[in-house]
C-alpha cells in the first residue's frame, strides 16, 4: 500500500507540474520554401522582385534570375545585348508587356522573343543619363508612365508614348520609396518626409515630414492599406499609420513588443498589401510582422534554426505578391523565400530540441487516443504524451523517470492505448498491462504472468457487458492473444472460447471492433479474422478467399464497407455479404486509381467521402469512384514521408491525425480547396546538338544534319509545382500526346527533314489543364540533294537523258537495220554475182555449146545420133551445174538434217575429192537453231573450204564447231600460206569481207589471225 502510494504521489507531482507549465503553440500555419544558391540562385541578396511573362524575376548583386518554378536562369552582363551591370537593383512588368530593369548601370529593357537586353537610349534612340546612372526603384503610374527613382540623381518620369523624360528631386540622394495610393496617385518617401505628385502642376507636394510624425528616424518604405491608411516604415522606429482622411493626421505608432499588438523588430525595410488586405512588414533584425486589419494583431515570422521551413533570416529587403497570392521574400543574404497560402496547411507536433519539455517527448509514435479535446500520444522512447486541443500545449504523463524504477510494467515505449467508459486509459506493453487515470494522473499496474514472452505488443481491445461494464482487456502482438479479466485482476487463458483459443498464437497487429458486433483481428501472415462476438464464432479470410495478402496494417468501417489495409495495398469487403470485392495497389491497371505505395498505414474518412491514406510515400487523398485525388509528401509539410502501422485518429470536427517516424501530423480535410489556376506553359529551352536556341520564337529552321532536338518545359504553377503535370506531342513524329506525368523534357534524335510544330500542355498541382498549352514550329531543312528543285532538276535531266537514250537508240537501231540491210543487200549482190559467174561459165558455156550442136543439126559431119548423145551429155551437165548452184544456194539437208549433218556432208564430199584433208568436230551444237543462223554459218564455212582451195594452197584443215552458254563458236584452221590480215577489212569481192558481213548479220564477232607461210585462224562467236 506504501507502494502504491507513493507511486500515486510521484506520477501526480509530475502530472501537475507539466500542466502548470507554459507551453508554446507548436503548429505554425506558415510554411516556408527556401530558394537560395544551392537551389541555383545566382546571388543570395534579394533586392526587389516581380512576375514578367508569368516567370518569376529575382534582382541580386549577381545578375538577374529568371524562376520557372525549378530552375533559375540567370542573365549577366557580357555581350552586345545583355545588361549593362550585374548588379540589379529594380524590377518593373509595365501594364504594356515591358520588362525594365534596373542595375547599378543604368536601365534596360527586355526583349523576350530572343532574351536580349537593351538600353534605353535604344529604345528610345536618343541618348540619356538614365543608361549611366544606378537605379534603385520603379513604378508604373495609372496613366502608364514609368517613375525611375536613381541613387543620386533623383527622380525621373518617362512617357512612353511620347518619349519624354522628365526630371524631379534632382541630385537628391534621400529616396526611398515610390508606391500608389487607391485612387492611383504617385507617392514618394525620402529620408525627411512624404511626398503626393500632382499632376495638375506637374510638381511633388509635402505630404507629412519627421516632425509631424514625432520622430528622429529617417523614414523609408510607404504603403496604403485598403482603408486608404499610409502606412509608413522607419530605419529605427516601427511604423507610422496617418489613417485616412490624410488630412487631419491621426498617426497610429507600431513598435517593437512582445504582444500581438507590437512588431518584431523597429528597423523596417519593406511594407506589402496583399489581396486579403494584410499588411506584411520586413525589417531589417526581426524577420516579418503580418498585420491582419480584421483582428487587429501582429502575426511574427521569425527564423528558428529548428524548424527548417522558418523564414531563412531575418533580415528582410523585399516583398512581392504574385498572381496565385503567393508571397516572396527577398533577404540581405539567404536568397529568397515562399510563402504559399494555398497548400493544405499541415499542422505538425515534434521534439523541440532548444526546449525538449515543451515538445514531444520523442517524435517516433506509436499510437494516437483521442478523448474529449485531448489527444493521447505514444512514443518510442518518451513514454506516454497529452496533446491539448483546446491550448495547444504538449504534457509529458508517464515515463520510467516519473515513477518508482521499482515498478517494471512502467515502460517509455507506448504501443497500445485504449478507453474504457470512465474515460481512463489502459495501456499494454510486453511486460503487462497499466490502468492510468489521466484525471487524477494515477495508474495501477498489472504484470503479464503468461508463459510467452511477447517482444512486442501491437494492439488491445476493451469488453465490455451490456450495461458498459468492462470485463475483460485483450491484447494482441508478436506472440499472439493474451485475455486480463478486470474483475478480478487476472491473466486468464482460452479454454472457454475455443475459437479464439485455435488462433491465439497468431502475430495479431490490431483488434477493430465494427457496430456489427464483430471484432476484427489484424495478424502477420495469416490474414484478416472475424471473431463474432455473440455467436463466438470464427472467420478468417485470406489467399483463399479473396485477400491476396495476409499481412494487415490497418481497418476502418464505413456503413457497409470494411476497408483493409495491407502490406500490398487497399482491399475493400462487404459486410452485408463478407466478399471482397475491391484491391487497390501500386500496380493496378487504372492510373487514376493507382496507389502511390502499397504499404497502407492508416485509413481515415473525412466528411467528403475521401478516404486518407498513410503509407511509405505520405498521405493520399483517395475516392473509390474517382480514384487518388491527390497525393501529399514531405514537401507539402508532412513529419516524413513514412507513417507508422494503424497510428491514426479522427477528431469528432474533422480533424485528422497520423502519426510517423518523425512526429505528428494533422489537419482538417474541408480546408483543402482546389487549385483553379490555369497555370501558363512556356517552353524554357530548346537545345539543338548542344547548342541553346531561344525558346520565344514562333520558328526555329535548322539544317538537314541539325536534326538531334531537346525541349525543356514548365507550367507556371508556382504552388506546389514538383506536382504540375505535362503532355507534349511533337506532330510529324508522335501520333498522340505523350503523358510525361511530372517530367518536364522531351527528347527527339535523328529527325528527318520536313516541318514539324512541338506542342506542349500542363496542369496545375490538382490536375486542372492548360489546354492551349505552348508551341514552336520546327522546319528542318533537307540537303540540296533532296530539296524539291533538286530533285525536279533530276527528273528534268533523267528525262532528258532518257529521251537522249531514246533517240540514240533509235539512232542505233536505225544505223544497223540500214546496216544490216547494206549486208543483205551486199550479201546478195555477191551471191548473184556468184550464181551469175556459175551460170555464166558453167550453164553458159553449155547452152553455147549446145547452141553450136543445134546449129550444126543436118551437116553430113555429125549424125543425128552422135549429136543427140553431145546435146544430153552438155544438158546433163548443166543441169548438174544447175543442181550444184541451187543446192550451194540453200541445200536440202540443212532444212532437213541440220547445221552439223549438212557440214559433215560437205566435209565428206571434199575429202572424197582428195583435194583438201578436212577434220571436223562438233560440240554440244543443238540439232535445230534459226535458219538465219544455220544459213549463214553454213556460208561462212562453204566460203572458208572455198578460200583453202583457191587461194592458201592449204592441204589440211581443221573445223570446230561448238556451243556453250548460248554462244555458237566455230574455230577454222589451216597450214596454208596464210595472208595479210588487213586485207580482210577492204571492200572488194574478197571472201574474207563476204564472211565479215554474215556474222555482223548474225550480230557476232570474227577474229582473222594469219601471217605468210604460218597458215590461217578464224575464230567466229554467234549469239544464238
Amino acid at each position: 500500500m506504501a507502494r502504491f502510494l507513493l507511486l500515486f504521489l510521484l506520477v501526480s507531482v509530475f502530472c501537475r507540474v507539466g500542466q502548470a507549465q507554459d507551453r508554446p503553440r507548436l503548429d505554425t500555419p506558415y510554411v516556408l520554401e527556401h530558394f537560395s544558391q544551392e537551389r541555383g540562385l545566382s546571388q543570395g541578396t534579394g533586392y526587389d522582385i516581380d512576375q514578367f511573362d508569368d516567370y518569376m524575376w529575382f534582382a541580386t548583386q549577381d545578375g538577374l534570375n529568371r524562376f520557372d518554378g525549378y530552375e533559375f536562369k540567370v542573365f549577366r552582363p557580357g555581350g552586345k545585348h545583355s545588361l549593362n551591370n550585374s548588379v540589379v537593383q529594380a524590377l518593373l512588368a509595365d501594364s504594356k508587356g515591358r520588362f525594365w530593369v534596373g542595375t547599378g548601370g543604368g536601365l534596360n529593357v527586355y526583349d523576350k522573343t530572343n532574351e536580349q537586353f537593351d538600353q534605353v537610349s535604344n529604345v528610345f534612340k536618343r541618348e540619356h543619363l538614365l543608361d549611366t546612372v544606378s537605379i534603385e526603384k520603379l513604378l508604373e503610374d495609372r496613366r502608364g508612365n514609368i517613375w525611375v527613382m536613381t541613387d543620386e540623381r533623383g527622380l525621373y518620369r518617362i512617357d512612353p508614348n511620347t518619349q519624354k523624360i522628365n526630371s524631379y528631386f534632382p541630385d537628391d540622394n534621400s529616396l526611398y520609396n515610390l508606391c500608389l495610393s487607391l485612387d492611383g496617385e504617385l507617392w514618394v518617401s525620402t529620408y525627411q518626409g512624404i511626398y503626393r505628385y500632382d499632376a495638375s502642376r506637374n510638381a511633388f507636394r509635402t505630404v507629412i515630414n519627421q516632425q509631424q510624425l514625432g520622430t528622429q528616424s529617417l523614414l523609408g518604405s510607404i504603403v496604403f492599406d485598403n482603408q486608404g491608411n499610409l502606412w509608413i516604415g522607419t530605419r529605427e522606429d516601427g511604423v507610422f499609420v496617418v489613417q485616412a482622411p490624410l488630412a487631419d493626421r491621426s498617426v497610429r505608432h507600431y513598435r517593437q513588443g512582445t504582444t500581438e499588438q507590437t512588431l518584431s523588430s523597429n528597423e523596417m525595410t519593406a511594407l506589402l498589401r496583399d489581396h486579403l488586405g494584410r499588411i506584411w512588414i520586413g525589417s531589417r533584425t526581426g524577420g516579418l510582422s503580418l498585420y491582419d486589419p480584421t483582428r487587429q494583431t501582429f502575426t511574427q515570422l521569425v527564423h528558428s534554426r529548428n524548424n527548417p521551413r522558418s523564414l531563412a533570416e531575418n533580415s528582410v529587403w523585399s516583398l512581392y505578391e504574385d498572381r496565385l497570392g503567393i508571397i516572396w521574400i527577398g533577404f540581405s543574404s539567404h536568397g529568397i523565400d515562399k510563402y504559399d497560402p494555398h497548400r493544405l496547411l499541415f499542422h505538425t507536433l515534434q521534439r523541440d530540441a532548444d526546449n525538449s519539455s515543451r515538445s514531444l517527448p520523442d517524435n517516433m509514435i506509436f499510437r494516437l487516443f483521442g478523448q474529449d479535446d485531448d489527444l493521447f500520444i505514444g512514443t518510442g522512447t518518451g513514454g506516454l504524451a497529452r496533446y491539448s486541443l483546446t491550448t495547444k500545449q504538449v504534457t509529458p504523463l508517464l515515463t520510467t523517470g516519473g515513477v518508482h524504477r521499482s515498478d517494471d510494467v512502467v515502460s517509455n515505449e507506448v504501443r497500445v492505448i485504449v478507453g474504457d467508459s470512465d474515460k481512463k486509459l489502459w495501456l499494454a506493453n510486453v511486460h503487462g498491462l497499466i490502468h492510468y487515470d489521466p484525471v487524477k494522473c494515477t495508474y495501477q499496474s498489472y504484470k503479464f504472468t503468461d508463459t510467452r514472452r511477447q517482444l512486442y505488443v501491437y494492439a488491445a481491445h476493451v469488453l465490455k457487458d451490456s450495461v458498459g461494464r468492462v470485463q475483460e482487456i485483450w491484447t494482441g502482438g508478436g506472440a499472439g492473444l493474451s485475455r486480463f479479466n478486470v474483475l478480478t485482476k487476472q491473466w486468464i487463458n482460452w479454454d472457454d472460447i475455443p475459437a479464439i483459443k485455435a488462433v491465439a498464437t497468431y502475430t495479431v497487429r490490431l483488434m477493430y471492433a465494427d457496430a456489427r458486433q464483430n471484432l476484427w483481428l489484424g495478424t502477420l501472415g495469416h490474414g484478416l479474422i472475424r471473431y463474432n462476438l455473440k455467436t463466438r464464432k470464427v472467420t478468417t479470410f485470406d489467399r483463399k478467399n479473396g485477400l491476396a495478402c495476409t499481412n494487415i496494417r490497418s481497418m476502418l468501417a464505413d456503413r457497409e464497407k470494411l476497408w483493409i489495409g495491407t502490406d500490398c495495398g487497399l482491399f475493400l469487403l462487404n459486410l452485408n455479404t463478407y466478399q471482397l470485392k475491391k484491391h487497390y495497389s501500386a500496380s493496378a491497371p487504372s492510373a487514376a486509381f493507382r496507389l502511390p505505395n502499397d504499404v497502407i498505414y492508416g485509413i481515415l474518412t473525412d466528411n467528403q467521402g475521401y478516404l486518407w491514406l498513410s503509407s511509405n510515400k505520405g498521405l493520399t487523398r483517395f475516392s473509390p469512384v474517382r480514384g487518388i485525388a491527390k497525393n501529399y509528401d514531405r514537401n507539402d509539410g508532412l513529419q516524413s514521408d513514412e507513417f507508422n502501422t494503424n497510428v491514426c485518429y479522427r477528431r469528432p470536427d474533422g480533424t485528422l491525425f497520423f502519426g510517423g517516424i518523425n512526429g505528428i501530423n494533422f489537419f482538417k480535410p474541408d480546408d483543402v480547396k482546389k487549385n483553379t489556376f490555369v497555370p501558363p506553359v512556356r517552353i524554357t529551352n530548346v537545345t539543338v546538338l548542344d547548342s541553346a536556341y531561344a525558346p520565344n520564337q514562333p520558328q526555329l529552321t535548322l539544317c538537314y544534319d541539325q536534326n538531334f532536338i531537346d525541349f525543356t518545359f514548365t507550367a507556371l504553377n508556382f504552388s506546389n509545382t514538383d506536382k504540375n503535370q505535362y503532355q507534349y506531342q511533337l506532330e510529324g513524329i508522335d501520333p498522340t500526346w505523350v503523358y510525361a506525368q511530372h517530367r518536364r523534357y522531351a527528347n527527339y534524335t535523328n529527325l528527318p527533314p520536313g516541318h514539324y510544330v512541338f506542342r506542349v500542355k500542363g496542369s496545375n498541382d490538382d490536375g486542372v489543364w492548360n489546354e492551349q498549352g505552348a508551341s514552336i514550329q520546327i522546319l528542318i531543312e533537307p540537303p540540296f540533294w533532296a530539296t524539291w528543285w533538286f530533285r525536279a532538276l533530276l527528273i528534268v535531266l533523267l528525262l532528258g537523258g532518257m529521251y537522249g537514250l531514246y533517240r540514240y537508240r533509235i539512232y542505233v537501231l536505225k544505223s544497223r537495220q540500214a546496216h544490216e540491210l547494206r549486208v543483205s543487200i551486199r550479201t546478195q549482190e555477191l551471191e548473184r554475182q556468184r550464181v551469175a559467174k556459175e551460170l555464166h561459165d558453167g550453164v553458159g558455156a553449155n547452152l553455147a555449146v549446145l547452141k553450136m550442136y543445134l546449129a550444126s543439126l543436118g551437116t553430113p559431119n555429125l549424125s543425128v545420133e552422135d549429136l543427140k548423145t553431145r546435146s544430153l551429155s552438155v544438158l546433163k551437165a548443166s543441169i548438174d551445174d544447175i543442181r550444184s548452184i541451187i543446192h550451194d544456194m540453200h541445200p536440202r539437208s540443212l532444212t532437213e538434217a541440220g547445221l552439223v549433218p549438212t557440214i559433215q556432208e560437205l566435209v565428206s564430199l571434199l575429202n572424197e575429192s582428195q583435194q583438201l584433208s578436212i577434220t571436223f568436230v562438233a560440240q554440244h551444237v543443238p540439232q535445230k537453231l534459226s535458219s538465219t543462223v544455220e544459213i549463214n554459218v553454213f556460208r561462212v564455212v562453204q566460203e572458208l573450204v572455198q578460200n583453202a582451195v583457191k587461194h592458201s594452197q592449204a592441204s589440211d584443215v581443221w573445223l570446230t564447231l561448238r556451243y556453250e552458254e548460248g554462244t555458237l563458236q566455230l574455230t577454222y584452221r589451216d597450214n596454208g600460206r596464210g595472208f595479210n590480215p588487213s586485207l580482210a577489212e577492204r571492200p572488194s569481192g574478197n571472201g574474207l569481207v563476204n564472211i565479215r558481213q554474215r556474222i555482223a548479220l548474225l550480230k557476232g564477232t570474227c577474229q582473222f589471225t594469219s601471217s605468210e607461210n604460218q597458215g590461217t585462224t578464224v575464230d567466229i562467236n554467234v549469239p544464238v
